[in-house]
């Protein structure tokens, strides 16, 4: 665990906006030592001479190679490299990383002859100063690579990171999709009952009416949650069962539970949808939630022996895939359905 947080960090370090500045000041300050490094064991012959004009000499020399690096960073790495043009970026790279060690060289040749120092080198034109110069040029390439490459694997990272955005917002698209809603044929049918007894049943109507708003209510804003109360889910279930007995007064129906339901969170209107197949055909239905551990048992019994495997029974299998992937198992046989969940 304490591996993964470090691993973590380290890649918010590394690519983070928040840590931009912290990054620029650790580069920054290693770079200048090495800077520093190279420019004192370059004069260290002479450094009782320059004294603190040393100084003065590495910082010139850090700032010319750190506007190197920060060109590349900020232009030519995002100008070519990034947008595939790749030999032009190598040419620019080439170019710059053999001019720095030139420019060094012709530096130190003009500091030495300013302050009359004694030259370390003794021939500034010898075929040899070319050849360290491309030692030189070798290690400079692979700093700049380095941070081309940190640059292009930070876009990767905030490419993967969009993807996984915009997947997450389609899979959220798709189960709003599929939390399907109260039947249509349900609602009209509650308010034509309640619209015939307004006159003579008046608080039958209201009650009616009250059910009704409860069911809209948990269909508009309930619906837009990840997770809802088991216990909730089952209140509207029985909300919809009265409603029910309210439009058929021979419909009949149970609902049983073993096990705390009032703590466990499930997707809302699936168990609705669910009971919704079976309801409009049968006389009776009985639905049974068994919690053992975290696995929860819902079965839905009914004297209907046909359970519809259409479009509706479609989309919950669809739904159940992507938000409990390989932990479901849902079975249909005469007049039963059986979800078992994990």
């Amino acid at each position: 665990m304490t591996r993964t947080r470090e691993h973590h960090f380290m890649l918010r370090f590394l690519f983070a906006p928040n840590y931009r500045i912290g990054r620029h000041v650790i580069f920054i300050m290693l770079w200048a030592v090495i800077t520093f490094n190279q420019v004192f064991i370059a004069y260290r012959d002479s450094l009782s001479v320059l004294g603190n004009r040393i100084y003065l000499v590495c910082l010139i020399s850090c700032m010319t190679c750190l506007m190197a690096m920060y060109f590349n960073y900020f232009y030519l790495a995002p100008k070519f490299l990034l947008k595939g043009k790749h030999t032009a970026y190598a040419i620019a790279l080439c170019v710059i990383v053999l001019v720095l060690p030139t420019l060094s060289v012709w530096s130190e040749y003009g500091v030495r002859n300013m302050l009359n120092l004694p030259h370390r080198i003794t021939s500034y034109t010898h075929p040899l100063i070319v050849v360290d110069n491309l030692s030189t040029s070798v290690v400079t390439a692979i700093c700049f690579c380095g941070t081309s490459v940190m640059l292009f694997f930070g876009k990767w990272i905030k490419g993967n990171e969009e993807v996984s955005r915009m997947e997450r917002e389609h899979v959220r698209s798709e189960l709003n999709k599929l939390k399907g809603q109260i039947a249509p044929a349900f609602l009209s049918q509650t308010l034509r009952n309640a619209s015939s007894l307004a006159a003579s049943q008046p608080q039958n109507t209201s009650k009616m009416l009250m059910q009704l708003g409860q069911l809209l209510r948990y269909q508009l804003y309930d619906c837009h949650r990840d997770r809802i109360l088991l216990k909730s889910e089952i209140q509207v279930l029985t909300v919809m069962f009265e409603l029910e007995r309210s439009n058929r007064p021979a419909f009949e129906h149970r609902i049983r539970t073993d096990g705390e339901v009032s703590n466990r969170f499930v997707s809302p209107m699936l168990f609705l949808s669910l009971v919704q197949c079976v309801i409009a055909d049968s006389r009776s239905v009985e639905l049974l939630f068994r919690l053992r551990d975290e696995t929860l048992l819902f079965t839905c019994r009914t004297d209907h022996k046909e359970i519809c495997d259409g479009d509706t029974l479609s989309s919950i299998r669809q739904r159940l895939e992507l938000q409990y992937p390989d932990r479901h198992t849902l079975q249909l046989s005469e007049g039963t359905i059986t979800l078992t969940i994990d």
